[in-house]
Order: structure tokens, then C-alpha cells, then sequence
């Protein structure tokens, strides 16, 4: 502003000295053109240099409206097309919050609409091939997809990883399987992919192939300590009830001895595993390892399961019971189990008194019925139908209150 007003002042104060100067400095300019300066026009100096001055604030005058009206075109132009970046970048935005909603339909209009002007073109594809999948548009969502791995070579993996989801969610396990081992091509380590082949495996029931992926998952899948053993025990215990449903010792060993030092020491894992070898006869093999889950960690349950154990030496199995009973006191399992290893050894006496200790302290049916067989078997018949009776009142429980009849009337259907 400044600037303005000099030069106005400037030019006001040359426009009033310069009839003053014109008067007192006369002078004249020729301008000629030829070679012996025929032809000529001849004016005023003073006119000339004003004129002179006029032309070159004139020629300035034009650049300046030159310039002034290229930038408005050009602002115009970049206002145009960016403008339509930026109505694509909030329907982007708008589309992709619908998304996280849950908004199907709305994030799948607004992410299509601005799919052509968006910078990201493969988010808006994946996310609204994501949307129609949700809304069952299967075929539509396969060919967003198609759309997403077209806008470059680096799309692949995301592109695999979106639809092994939509086929995992679809229970389509075998074709998540499939996509996820060709992305695992690209990407072995990815902790997502590694994830997903994780759900794959587990949903399917596959565990040989899970246990495989194991290692991987513990060093790349980002996984919880608890988590990830919580998984390998789950897949150990899967692993272990196959080979036992196929009623084969040598299988169901050759998984046990598969397995590290660590999960062989693990308490759940090995009472399974000893459970499994006496569900399929292998009483021997199940008595070593029975022995030394007690001698390690006691648990009365595991007891009463001893005693049904057919060992290698029934005398040792009932050695190794009586230093329980003197090291942990008397229990209803133990005693049932010292009872059943006598008969065992067939120490009939000694039976029949832990046997009959172990009701005293619980009224069991099983115990009942084991005493009740040794009875019959000795020839108290009496006794052994009275524990019979006694047994099966305790198994059937919660019988209705129902009017009985009395021993002195005949019973319904007997006639005097």
C-alpha cells in the first residue's frame, strides 16, 4: 500500500514540474528510417519519453492481467479436480466409519462411489467386497475382490487374507486352507495369515497339521504364553484320543513319545494318556505311569483308578497302595482301591475290611457292588443281596414319593 502511494505521489508531482521543464528544456526527438534518413517523424522529447513511459506501464499493465487471469484458470482447474479428490476422501472416510459399524449397506454405497477418484482405491474395494460379503452378495464380493488385486502387485496378500476370512466364516475350511498357503508364499511369517491357518486347522479338526504349525505360531503370531500353551495342550489332547479310537497301543505310545520332555511331565496330559492306555487294555503300560503320577502329585481319583489296573505285579501295585495309605491317611477311593488289589492277590479277608471301611466313610454304589460280589463269592448270600439292594437304592436317586404296600397284603397280581 505504501509502495502505491509513492509512486502516485511520484507520478503527480512529474505530471505538474513537467510543462515547467517542457517550457524552460525544449527539445525535440527524430525518428528516421532509410538509409539517407528519407523518411522521419519528429516530435516533442518530452511527449516521447511520457509516451515512452506510458508503453512500458501499459506492456506491464498486460503481463500482469496474462498472469493474473492464468492463475485464476489454473486455480479453477486444480479446484475442479481436486475438489472431486476430496468428495471421494470423505465419502472414503464416511464409508469406511459405516464399516466399523456394521453399517453393511451404507459403507458398501459410499466405498463403490468413490472407489474411481480415491487415492486408495484397494481399501475401498476390500472393505465394500467385506460389506457385500456381510449382506450375502457372495459372487459381488469375489468380484470387488477381483477389482482390489487388479490396482497392483503388491494387493495380493491383502487380498488373500480378505477372502480366506469371508471362506472362513463361510465354514468353506478347506478353501481358506487353500488361499491361505498360497498367500503364505508371499509371506511366510505374516502373524494375521498365521492366525487365520490357525482357526483353518482347528474348526477342520486337522491337529497333525496344526501341531506342525506350532513353532510358527509361537515365534511369528504374536500369541500369548498362555494362549499358545493352552492350544498345544488341546492339540495333544486330540492327538492322543485319535490314536486311542483307533484301539492301537503302538500308535497311541508313538504320539506319547513324540511329544518334548516338558509336556511328558505335564500332570493333565499324562492322566489322560494313562486313562487312554487302560481304555484300550494296555493296563501295564497304564500302571507305570499311574504310579508315578500318585507318587508325584496325589489325588484320591486317580486311586480308585489304580485299583482297576491290571499291573505286571499285582503284589507291587498293592505294596505301592499301602504306602500311600500310610502316607496320606484313609479315603473312600483308597480304601476301595486296597480292597480290589487284595482280591487282587486274593487276600479275601483284608478285602472285605477295606472294602467295608471305605462305605463307612461314603455309601457308594460301585463299592457296594464290589463287596457284594466278594460276599456271593464266599457263599454269604444274604449279605451280598442286602448290598445289592443297598448299592442300587444309592445309584437310582430322587424316586418319587409313591404309597408302598404292606408286607401282611398280598403284592398286585398274587392271589391267596
Amino acid at each position: 500500500m505504501r509502495k502505491v502511494l509513492f509512486i502516485a505521489i511520484a507520478l503527480l508531482l512529474l505530471g505538474a514540474l513537467l510543462p515547467q521543464i517542457n517550457q524552460n528544456y525544449p527539445g525535440y526527438l527524430i525518428i528516421g528510417f532509410g538509409g539517407a534518413l528519407n523518411k522521419g517523424y519528429e516530435m516533442n522529447l518530452w511527449f516521447a519519453i511520457v509516451a515512452l513511459v506510458s508503453l512500458l506501464f501499459a506492456f506491464f499493465i498486460l503481463v500482469w492481467l496474462a498472469r493474473s487471469l492464468f492463475r485464476a484458470i489454473r486455480g479453477s482447474v486444480d479446484r475442479l479436480r481436486f475438489g472431486r479428490q476430496r468428495i471421494a476422501r470423505r465419502r472414503l472416510t464416511s464409508g469406511l466409519v459405516e464399516f466399523m459399524e456394521g453399517n453393511w449397506s451404507r459403507a458398501r454405497r459410499q466405498l463403490l462411489k468413490s472407489a474411481p477418484r480415491s487415492e486408495a482405491p484397494l481399501i475401498n474395494y476390500l472393505a465394500a467386497a467385506r460389506s457385500a460379503f456381510e449382506l450375502g452378495f457372495r459372487e459381488e464380493a469375489n468380484e470387488l475382490l477381483a477389482k482390489a488385486e487388479a490396482c497392483g502387485e503388491d494387493t495380493r496378500l491383502a487380498v488373500a487374507l480378505s477372502q480366506a476370512r469371508m471362506q472362513l466364516q463361510d465354514k468353506h475350511y478347506e478353501q481358506c486352507i487353500a488361499s491361505l498357503k498360497r498367500a503364505k508364499q508371499l509371506e511366510p511369517k505374516h502373524p494375521a495369515l498365521l492366525q487365520l491357518l490357525k482357526q483353518a486347522y482347528y474348526s477342520l479338526g486337522d491337529w497333525s497339521s496344526l501341531r506342525e504349525l506350532l513353532p510358527e505360531l509361537e515365534k511369528h503370531a504374536n500369541m500369548h504364553d498362555e494362549e499358545l500353551q493352552k492350544l498345544e495342550l488341546e492339540v495333544y489332547q486330540h492327538q492322543l484320543n485319535e490314536a486311542a479310537n483307533r484301539n492301537d497301543s503302538e500308535t497311541l505310545q508313538g504320539v506319547w513319545h513324540s511329544l518334548n520332555g516338558r509336556w511328558q511331565r505335564n500332570m493333565e496330559l499324562r492322566n489322560l494318556y494313562t486313562r487312554l492306555l487302560h481304555q484300550i487294555g494296555d493296563d501295564i503300560e497304564a500302571e507305570k505311569h499311574l504310579r508315578w503320577l500318585l507318587n508325584r502329585e496325589w489325588n484320591p481319583k486317580l486311586a480308585d483308578l489304580y485299583g482297576c489296573l491290571t499291573g505286571a505285579d499285582s503284589s507291587a501295585q498293592l505294596s505301592a497302595a499301602e504306602g500311600w495309605l500310610k502316607e496320606y491317611g484313609e479315603s473312600a477311593d483308597l480304601l476301595t482301591c486296597l480292597g480290589r488289589l487284595c482280591m487282587r492277590n486274593e487276600l479275601w479277608g483284608k478285602a472285605q475290611q477295606y472294602l467295608e471301611k471305605s462305605l463307612l466313610l461314603r455309601q457308594d454304589p460301585v463299592t457296594s457292588a464290589e463287596l457284594a460280589r466278594l460276599f456271593e463269592a464266599l457263599g454269604e448270600k444274604d449279605k451280598a443281596a442286602r448290598l445289592f439292594q443297598e448299592g442300587l437304592m444309592q445309584a437310582v436317586k430322587d424316586l418319587p414319593q409313591l404309597p408302598m404296600p404292606s408286607q401282611d397284603k398280598p403284592l398286585l397280581g398274587v392271589h391267596a
